[in-house]
């Protein structure tokens, strides 16, 4: 009889241990669910979130950089404004006249920058000669600037570099009327040749000494005749160029529109 009871005694406990295993156990799978796995991004979702990083910090720089140059020109607006009520004057240009002629009496006189003149000027040019859609509307330009009484140094910068583009422009269409291709005109070998002669000899009798002296052959893929500008590391940026910029390019160019900003 002891035996029996002892018997049932255990497999009671047995049961009872069991049963809490299984409790435990369900409780654990309740408590600690199955981990998904953490989303992968593609090549592409990475690069975009790259690029709209940089897009937003690039905006946010511009809108400082904008903000800077607004409030710097504001000022001097006001200066121009003041001075011209102040002299009486009917105009910018009759304010700077009055203002020229008051500070000479006092041995002040400005004296600008060349150098800047000439990098900003140049700068200008390119970017004349670059949105002209015909020769004439440089032409065009350029008389109207040279028809200026009084020019800054800038603008002579201008006009020396548009009128230089216009000769050139002329003579190569003059060149490419007897069947000279681009590669022949832009060779080094006839540039050095051309130096040699006043720029009032004509471009055309020039190529002709040049073939006779160098036993110029035609070539068989004379290519196009388009004239491509060499590319040359800028030292100025003006305001029409900043305003077309990409974004990639005001991030690789953003110390030298800070310097450009400063002359705009």
């Amino acid at each position: 009889m002891e035996e029996k009871e002892l018997e049932q005694t255990n497999n009671e406990s047995v049961e009872t241990i069991t049963e809490q295993n299984v409790e435990e156990t369900t409780e654990k799978i309740v408590e600690e669910p199955t981990k998904e796995p953490e989303p992968m991004f593609t090549e592409e979702q990475v690069q975009e979130r790259i690029n709209n990083a940089v897009a937003n910090r690039l905006a946010r720089e511009r809108k400082r950089l904008d903000r800077e140059r607004k409030e710097e020109l504001s000022k001097y607006q006001e200066l121009a404004y003041l001075t011209q009520q102040g002299l009486k004057a009917e105009s910018l240009d009759d304010t700077l006249k009055k203002s020229r002629e008051f500070y000479g009496k006092q041995g002040i006189t400005y004296i600008p920058n060349n150098n800047d003149d000439e990098i900003i000027g140049k700068a200008y040019a390119e970017e004349i000669i670059s949105e002209a859609d015909s020769l004439q509307e440089l032409e065009d330009t350029a008389k109207k600037l040279s028809s200026k009484s009084n020019l800054s140094n800038r603008e002579q910068v201008i006009l020396d570099n548009l009128s230089s583009e216009i000769n050139s422009r002329k003579r190569i269409a003059e060149l490419q009327s007897i069947g000279v291709t681009e590669d022949e005109y832009n060779s080094s070998e006839f540039k050095a040749f051309e130096k040699k002669f006043s720029k009032d000899t004509p471009i055309t009798e020039v190529y002709e000494i040049y073939k006779k002296n160098t036993n110029v052959k035609p070539l068989a893929n004379p290519g196009s005749m388009k004239s491509v500008p060499v590319n040359e590391k800028k030292d100025f940026i003006t305001e029409a160029e900043y305003d077309k910029m990409s974004e990639k390019e005001i991030e690789e160019n953003l110390d030298l529109i800070h310097k450009s900003m400063a002359k705009w």
